[in-house]
């Protein structure tokens, strides 16, 4: 699915992001991501500085979901996708590469690759929930 520019523009604003992760016995996990960009319009990447059981989970269980919200307008949506974790590779460089385009000096340990699957607006009122 490509994502709506509203919704790319809303995520890449959002300086932290909640990525949810389910291990292959379907135990919740959900952690707070700094280091976030949008690939292209239907692929984000999520860069692993200290994921551990997000990381598993992944590689157990691609289906992944990714929320972010605008706590000043109410703006919020939903990501849905399957995950891919890339420790090397052409994903991975490209998370290394917009990860030294902010502090040269680093490079992250992996890169999550999500490829969108489903969206939907979650902003509180009539609208919430509904498929984009």
């Amino acid at each position: 699915m490509k994502l709506p520019e509203e919704v790319k523009k809303l995520f890449e604003a959002q300086s932290i992001v909640a990525f949810g992760t389910a291990d292959k016995g379907g135990k919740p996990n959900v952690v707070p991501i700094a280091w976030k960009t949008i690939l292209n319009d239907e692929t984000v990447l999520l860069l692993d500085n200290y994921m551990k059981m997000s990381k598993q989970d992944v590689m157990e269980n691609a289906n992944v979901c990714i929320s972010f919200w605008d706590p000043k307008t109410n703006e919020a949506y939903k990501i849905k996708g399957i995950g891919t974790y890339h420790a090397e590779g052409s994903i991975y460089d490209a998370g290394k590469k917009f990860m030294q385009s902010k502090k040269p000096e680093s490079a992250p340990r992996g890169v999550v690759e999500v490829k969108v699957t489903e969206a939907y607006n979650i902003k509180p009122g009539p609208e919430a929930g509904k498929k984009i």
